[in-house]
């Protein structure tokens, strides 16, 4: 099987470069683009499924490829953007001037959460759920399910899928609309691509 995982488009809030978690922001134009043009790279694809966060930029993304793919998609909070609490709504240096110390941890401890959030550890726990949904599809070897989601929640999707320890998330980037593919076979995973996003440039 197939897995295809794609980051939603781009946001006013990715713009701004504010943390999002579970606010449910819009896609901008351009973020309307790159899905559209990501549809495209995708219709030759063996895909047989789309599956995305019910959260509004991952739905209307998956909305934007299932027209194109002419699919319907399947929306679950599994694949849902971690919850980052009172963090959510403010860039990286508004969260270091708030709540001093608290990025570090995160990023050290998967178990730490930002007030009113949720852990690493908890978005693990949901992804290792939708693996084991999909895993009992019992799909083709050459057949492949498309994945819309959130920056951390794909991180952590292709980690697990690749057999990685959690702490690999911080060597991964996930741009917005960026493809990565990996084939899972029981013997293990195989990485075809890594945030290919070739066809989202003019």
């Amino acid at each position: 099987m197939f897995v295809y995982i794609v980051r939603h488009g781009e946001t006013d809030w990715n713009v701004e470069g504010r943390t999002q978690g579970t606010s449910d922001i819009s896609l901008t134009d351009k973020g309307r683009i790159q899905a559209l043009r990501l549809a495209r790279r995708l219709r030759n694809m063996p895909i047989t499924a789309i599956y995305c966060s019910d959260l509004k930029r991952a739905v209307e993304t998956a909305s934007i490829i299932g027209r194109e793919l002419n699919m319907q998609w399947i929306t679950t909070p599994l694949l849902r953007e971690a919850c980052f609490g009172e963090w959510e709504g403010h860039t990286i240096r508004e969260i270091e001037d708030l709540f001093p110390g608290q990025l570090s941890r995160w990023y050290q401890d998967h178990d730490f959460r930002a007030p009113g959030g949720e852990s690493v550890n908890c978005v693990r726990e949901r992804i290792v759920k939708f693996i084991g949904q999909i895993k009992a599809l019992e799909m083709g070897q050459d057949e492949g399910i498309l994945v819309v989601s959130h920056a951390l929640t794909c991180k952590v999707l292709i980690v697990e899928l690749m057999g990685l320890p959690l702490t690999y998330i911080r060597r991964i980037r996930q741009d917005n609309a960026g493809l990565t593919v990996i084939k899972v076979l029981e013997e293990g995973s195989v990485l075809f691509s890594l945030n290919d996003a070739c066809h989202v440039e003019d």
